[in-house]
């Protein structure tokens, strides 16, 4: 069960490395070094692409291309929520700067009650004969299946990303990515046991 914290998201785009899926548009050839090392020209066009999180401190653009191409932007971890970021071309190990903006927002359902299946694990005693005459006798835990009342209720949380790459220290925009994601967590209130 996830417990979203929205505070802070250097997680913004991924506290479980969910991929946020968009569209890159590039109005000006733009070079980027992919995960390889080898550094590419991206020509101008519209690229079906998506960017993901792989740890608080390092952010993956993949191109949806035949050849799934990744560039790799490293950050300081201070990417917020909501609100406005940069990422220098310095500290992102590419030769471009990006800046953003973040907007996430939570909404959360009516409390609900329901019986839900679920498993649980049950001893049961195996008996078996040995060698010299006699029994011995282990206990194992099977899987049962059962029921549980929950009361609970579901928070929906979208995410709506906007990056701007700008060649290393121009004024003058080379791209742009928009994306969102949206998911429902459910966050149990009580449960009881399942039998």
């Amino acid at each position: 069960m996830k417990f979203l914290m929205p505070t802070l998201l250097a997680a913004l785009f991924l506290v479980s490395c969910e991929k946020i899926e968009g569209q890159l548009n590039i109005t000006k050839d733009l070079k980027l070094v992919n995960s390889k090392g080898v550094t590419h020209l991206l020509k101008v066009g519209t690229y079906s692409a998506d960017i993901q999180a792989n740890t608080s401190k390092k952010i993956t653009l993949r191109l949806n291309n035949d050849s799934d191409e990744k560039f790799n932007f490293s950050h300081d971890g201070n990417i917020p929520s909501n609100g406005p970021f940069t990422i220098s071309s310095k500290m992102s190990g590419q030769p471009v700067d990006l800046s953003g903006d973040v907007k996430t927002t939570t909404t959360n359902s009516e409390v609900r009650e329901s019986n839900q299946s679920c498993t649980y694990q049950r001893p049961v005693q195996v008996c078996f004969p040995i060698p010299q005459g006699g029994v011995s006798c282990t206990v194992q835990y099977q899987t049962g299946f059962g029921y549980q009342w929950t009361r609970y209720y579901d928070r929906e949380t979208n995410k709506t990303v906007n990056l701007s790459v700008k060649a290393m220290s121009s004024v003058d925009e080379s791209a742009d990515f928009h994306g969102d994601i949206t998911f429902v967590d459910r966050v149990v209130l009580n449960q009881s046991e399942c039998r």
